[in-house]
């Protein structure tokens, strides 16, 4: 049985080292056969996972990712870049700040707990397959795959300043990377305007002229904890969307953001609940977007989004 593993040393300011540093302490314990790539640059990790999948899927290599929500973004769409009926299942180690899909399927984050759950799987032969988001957006032709979120307006403008913040170095550096996101969230509040949202879900056409915050989602967690859709299930083959519109009255928009913070946002006539088999999303105005913490630029949205399962060890 043979582990590569793909570690990406930027996640959480380069705390995915110290990570791999007391994994690999445990693997040469454990004398076991193991090769590591560390990433230089964006898209490595994609482009290493799209080559395993085409030419190293014997059954005796198991691939595993070691960074964040964004390191499982690229391997997933490294993945499903090459197209095969036997997908590749992958391994996930959470070393990230977020880690937003490991805290939905419970995943440990200490490494050697995390990869002795990779061991016991592999050894049985039994992979779960969890959901993963796939869009399409006819403006950009862009099509891609995420593992938790893709959200445009409020949520990713907070993604866009938690990743320029200064401080997010030093605060994944004491383990209090969710301080990033939560500062940035009360930045954006000055700088977030509504936009005009069209939704096509289950045969109906919605409209929304206030529209502030939209996140579709395999699973509860956006913003490094944050339970945006409690009820959402990353087995049901549906993709869950929520859309939060502005209030009239300023002071009502921290109420709702506040109760979204404990998961108690739902009462609001100002937010919106969705979950189908196909979603289409058009926003006429350029706005922030993102994909799993991944900056998806300034622009107008015009995406179908659905879901399709994968198999994880």
């Amino acid at each position: 049985m043979h582990f590569t593993f793909l570690v990406n040393p930027a996640a959480s300011s380069g705390q995915a080292v110290a990570s791999w540093q007391v994994l690999e302490s445990y693997l040469k314990e454990q004398a076991t056969d193991y090769e590591v790539r560390f990433s230089q640059r964006t898209g490595d990790i994609k482009e290493w996972t799209r080559l395993f999948a085409k030419y190293q899927q014997a059954s005796d290599q198991t691939l595993v990712i070691v960074g964040g929500d964004g390191s499982l973004n690229e391997a997933i769409n490294g993945a499903m870049a090459y197209s095969n009926a036997n997908q590749l299942p992958l391994a996930y180690i959470p070393a990230g700040s977020g880690n937003d899909f490991a805290r939905a399927r419970q995943l440990p984050t200490d490494p050697v707990a995390g990869f002795k759950r990779i061991l016991t799987n592999v050894t049985a032969g039994t992979p779960e397959r969890i959901d993963i988001g796939e869009y399409v957006d006819a403006i950009k032709r862009e099509h891609r795959y995420f593992v938790n979120n893709v959200g445009i307006g409020f949520d990713a403008t907070t993604v866009k300043l938690a990743n320029a913040s200064t401080h997010k170095k030093i605060l994944n550096k004491l383990k209090l990377g969710k301080l990033v996101y939560l500062s940035a969230l009360f930045k954006t509040f000055s700088l977030q305007d509504t936009f005009q949202i069209e939704l096509d879900v289950n045969q109906r056409r919605h409209y929304f002229n206030r529209g502030y915050l939209l996140t579709l989602s395999n699973h509860p967690y956006f913003g490094g904890g944050i339970k945006i859709m409690p009820d959402a299930d990353e087995r049901d083959g549906l993709i869950d969307l929520i859309v939060i519109e502005r209030p009239k009255v300023f002071i009502k928009l921290f109420v709702i953001l506040a109760q979204l913070i404990r998961g108690k946002h739902y009462q609001y006539k100002e937010v919106h609940r969705f979950t189908a088999t196909q979603i289409r999303i058009r926003t006429a105005r350029l706005e922030f977007g993102h994909a799993d913490g991944e900056e998806l630029s300034s622009r107008a949205f015009d995406m179908v989004a659905t879901t399709q399962p994968y198999p994880f060890w």
